[in-house]
């Protein structure tokens, strides 16, 4: 495969990474701040109001984890380990649970039904993540041992 000349040293290369790196992520948490307000402000129109953002959002977040994934590659800070997966989900968790109180107090004037409501959503929410992001450490840490390993088989051939 042929690639073209870049007119950029090694260093405004490595400048221009972390401006596309920084870009992709003021836009990625951007979307979900877009989708939280326009969930909140236009309740009554429901998915309608979202669904360009929402397919955006989960466009971007299905590359961001696949294409990490298949590098082997999990996070720069956040450890590979299950209680790290928990402390995630926990703030996922707390999030939607907030969110989800915000939109039922539209609707209901009773607290004790924006409780329930916030903590069957905060608690599915968790579940769902803690369990899908134990997954993804697996195939990413199995991924990581078959690009390591690769190297070896090269040389030995």
């Amino acid at each position: 495969m042929k690639t073209k000349k870049s007119n950029l040293d090694e260093m405004q290369e490595q400048e221009l990474l972390k401006v596309e790196h920084n870009g992709c992520w003021i836009a990625y948490w951007g979307l979900l701040a877009a989708i939280a307000v326009q969930g909140i402000i236009c309740r009554d129109l429901g998915f309608k109001a979202v669904a360009g953002e929402w397919v955006l959002l989960i466009v971007l977040s299905v590359y961001l984890s696949v294409a990490c994934m298949r590098r082997g590659i999990w996070d720069r800070r956040i450890p590979m380990n299950a209680k790290s997966n928990a402390l995630v989900s926990a703030v996922a968790a707390a999030a939607f649970g907030l969110f989800t109180a915000a939109a039922i107090s539209g609707r209901s004037d009773r607290p004790s039904v924006i409780v329930i409501g916030a903590l069957i959503s905060a608690a599915v929410v968790f579940v769902l993540c803690f369990i899908t992001l134990n997954i993804f450490m697996k195939k990413t840490a199995k991924r990581k041992e078959q690009l390591e390993e690769e190297p070896e088989n090269a040389d030995s051939i």
